[in-house]
């Protein structure tokens, strides 16, 4: 990744001290879209005694359809703190979110992505407040939001990263990787962006975090334009390199640009294309957040689920065992008849979500989860889900059943 962008978006961009820079980085943007050849409007909003804009650029779908799949946001703030120069603070994170709608601009897609640069981040997360406001004053569903703060900077010495107070999970001393953050809404969009990333760039180190309701009781989790779908009840994530407990040019005079590591920057903008494309190839709704049993997902889900059979049994690296009971299985997906039959309200399921239930469990424990989503076809979001469920589900299985039919555990 070359610093373009970021010579372009350097220096305080704040609403009172340097109302005239703030500008100039939102020109800069909506003409970096226009030249992508993307959809530019704007969303604007009052705030602190004016009006202030958020950029929008739409990147269509291949295909217009009648019923659109709700679009997918990524996003990242264009304002910065008073005397700031604002290089990883945002900067970083504009630089990136240009270069993946540059990726992204050819890759056909089945739904939409909107590239938001969100203004007033630093103030109280008006932009994004008011963005998802309209969203839930519309009705309108995304497949989620990921929200980039923060990922230009990355260092390889020890004790170069610090861990935010009360994290419940194990945070490295070393400055180098990538934080994916998500509250529980959020988990199965999580696990698609972690996933993606970890196939498509293995050398970018990844550490999610999860959080319980909105991230109330671990402050540090919300301070960026996430929590505002959060609030809203929607799912999104934060991609960050943690800002000030790794950055010690955080919202200092010194965030320049001699600070940031380009090589992690392309690091990440290759991370977020990917999981772009994993959450935008797909032909239903990726982040399901109302009304739609899990139980139902998991019936519909069968047919892809002996596609994922059919190719596991080919590859080399899935245990021979393990591929002798698939075979058993992928037969009995494809006969005619079932156990139960199919036209029996409820119970004519009951049969085909056992078997579910059982192969994803025991796929789970037997074969690597890379190699499971390298062969799975289908919604990446659903596959965590009926991992999830299959594990839970699992427990009421007796463990000598699956010993007999997988082997132990790895």
């Amino acid at each position: 990744m070359d610093d373009t962008h970021l010579r372009a978006l350097l220096g305080e961009r704040h609403p009172f001290t340097s109302p005239a820079s703030l500008r100039r980085a939102e020109d800069y943007l909506t003409e970096q879209f226009r030249l992508l050849g993307l959809d530019i409007t704007t969303h604007p909003f009052k705030a602190l005694g004016g009006t202030y804009r958020n950029v929008i650029a739409t990147l269509p779908p291949f295909q217009a359809s009648a019923s659109p799949l709700p679009p997918l946001i990524i996003a990242a703030h264009y304002d910065t703190v008073e005397g700031s120069p604002g290089a990883d603070d945002n900067a970083s994170a504009l630089a990136v979110m240009l270069e993946v709608a540059r990726n992204l601009r050819r890759v056909p897609l089945t739904r939409s992505v909107r590239f938001i640069a969100f203004c007033l981040e630093e103030e109280n997360l008006l932009g994004s407040l008011a963005y998802a406001s309209s969203l839930q004053a519309a009705h309108e569903e995304i497949c989620g939001a990921i929200v980039m703060e923060c990922v230009g900077y990355a260092r390889t010495e020890e004790g170069s990263q610090q861990k935010p107070t009360g994290v419940p999970v194990a945070v490295p001393t070393v400055g180098d990787f990538l934080g994916v953050v998500g509250n529980v809404v959020s988990a199965p969009l999580v696990r698609a962006v972690e996933a993606a990333a970890n196939l498509a760039v293995p050398e970018l180190k990844t550490v999610s975090l999860l959080v319980p309701g909105n991230g109330e009781l671990l402050p540090d989790t919300r301070r960026s334009d996430h929590a505002a779908f959060w609030h809203h009840g929607y799912p999104a994530v934060m991609l960050t390199d943690t800002a000030n407990f790794r950055n010690p040019h955080y919202h200092q005079t010194t965030d320049t640009l001699e600070t940031l590591n380009l090589a992690f920057m392309e690091q990440v903008a290759r991370a977020v294309t990917a999981a772009a494309i994993a959450l935008c190839s797909i032909t239903q709704a990726t982040v399901i957040r109302r009304g739609k049993s899990v139980w139902k997902e998991a019936a519909l889900a069968v047919p892809q689920l002996a596609t994922l059979v059919a190719s596991l049994m080919a590859d080399r690296r899935v245990p021979a065992k393990v591929k002798a009971t698939l075979a058993g299985v992928a037969a009995y997906l494809a006969m005619p008849f079932d156990l139960i039959p199919d036209f029996i309200p409820v119970l004519g399921y009951l049969d085909d979500l056992v078997l579910v239930i059982l192969v994803f469990d025991g796929v789970l424990n037997q074969i690597d989860e890379a190699i499971v989503a390298e062969h799975w076809k289908g919604d990446p979001a659903t596959l965590q889900r009926l991992r999830a469920m299959s594990r839970r589900a699992a427990r009421f299985i007796p463990y000598w059943i699956k010993r007999k039919l997988f082997g132990p555990p790895l």
